[in-house]
């Protein structure tokens, strides 16, 4: 068996491939150029829609006027504008930052079942089920340390002794509070 020699000169120009290479580079300059083009542009659209959704949020926590009733309205003018005031006042309510304030306090060992606002005394009813009566204070901690919420109270509670773990079912009462945003 001969062993044969290959011969390689990297100085010759090449076949095909060679003539194409230049083309391609600058394809690939023109494609790179476009993509960046398009990124600027996104970047641009997002954020316009950030600073738009600021400025959305911004109005609705602002506290919306009440309507005032004329004393020359009809009784059912003067109902309509008190079911207009009850929903200015739903809407008025910061519910993104309450509901936050609550899921912020969460952790493995407390499963919320329910959570029932009422915007007129600003105080709220938590439902749940925790672990054990521990867990339920380590929850009411949390939930006292959040800077929205304030005296956060045990209302009622039952231990399911005929469960597997003995979980404690729990309701809490808590005031919330506004909390001035700079």
């Amino acid at each position: 068996m001969a062993l044969q020699t290959i011969h390689l000169d990297f100085t010759q120009p090449g076949g095909r491939a060679s003539r194409f290479g230049p083309l391609l580079l600058v394809l690939g300059v023109v494609a790179l150029l476009m993509g960046l083009s398009y990124q600027r542009d996104v970047g641009r659209e997002i954020l316009q829609r950030e600073a738009r959704l600021t400025e959305l949020r911004g109005m609705v926590n602002k506290t919306l006027p009440a309507l005032a009733a004329q004393e020359s309205d009809t009784p059912e003018v003067r109902s309509e504008v008190q079911k207009a005031n009850a929903v200015l006042q739903q809407l008025s309510v910061p519910w993104s930052d309450l509901f936050t304030a609550v899921e912020s306090a969460e952790n493995a060992d407390v499963a919320l079942l329910a959570v029932q606002p009422d915007p007129r005394s600003r105080n709220v009813i938590i439902g749940g089920i925790g672990r054990s009566l521990p867990a339920v204070f380590a929850y009411m901690d949390r939930l006292e340390h959040t800077q929205y919420l304030r005296d956060v109270v045990l209302s009622s509670h039952e231990i399911k002794t005929k469960e597997p773990g003995q979980p404690v079912t729990f309701a809490l009462s808590a005031t919330w509070q506004e909390v001035q945003k700079k």
